[in-house]
Formats: structure tokens, sequence, C-alpha cells
């Protein structure tokens, strides 16, 4: 890896996972209605767009277990879930997180 890549990788695995969490579920499903589904990708676009796209298979790797990590924390607090498509579906409390004024507070409150 370049040292570009390995601080991207560095940062992405720095960060706090439960306000990355918040803040990636709130891009990805604003303007989303409850029970839709948007495409997994849209999570993975805010990520590179944060943190630069992996280049090569370790960086590959390290952003996929953090968006993996992500999407379990989303399914554990009950706000999305996988679907069978491959999307990830919007619940009744993620529309909440929505509303909610600070989405990592309401996140930490439904975990």
């Amino acid at each position: 890896m370049t040292d570009s890549q390995v601080g991207g990788v560095q940062a992405l695995l720095g960060e706090e996972v439960l306000p990355l969490a918040a803040s990636t579920f709130v891009v990805t499903f604003t303007g989303v209605g409850l029970g839709r589904e948007r495409a997994r990708n849209v999570l993975d676009k805010e990520i590179y767009r944060r943190f630069g796209k992996p280049r090569g298979s370790d960086a590959s790797y390290a952003y996929k277990a953090v968006i993996l990590q992500i999407v379990l924390i989303w399914e554990q607090a009950r706000i999305a879930a996988r679907a069978s498509t491959g999307g990830l579906t919007l619940l009744p409390n993620g529309a909440r997180l929505l509303d909610a004024p600070d989405a990592v507070d309401e996140l930490r409150a439904l975990l």
C-alpha cells in the first residue's frame, strides 16, 4: 500500500464507530421512505468520499470490514436491515433516528 492508502485505512480505523455509523446512516437514508430499500453501495461511496477509495487488497478488506461493522450496528439498533436483494431496508427506528435532533445520541439510545 502507498502512504496515502495507509493514511486512509488508518483514518478509517481510527474513527469512533458509533458516530461514524450514525452519520453515514443519515447520509445513506435521507429521503428514503420507511420500508424502502437503498443500495448498499451508497454507504460504500460515502465511506470512500470521507476516507478515499481503497487501493489494493489489504485496504479493500479493511474498508469492507468497517462497512460490515456499520451495517451490523444498524441491524443491532434495528434502524436498517439487509434485504435478500443485497440492499438495505429502512426500518421504523431508522425513520425516527432520521428525525432525531442528534443522530449519535439516538443511535446510542437504540443500542
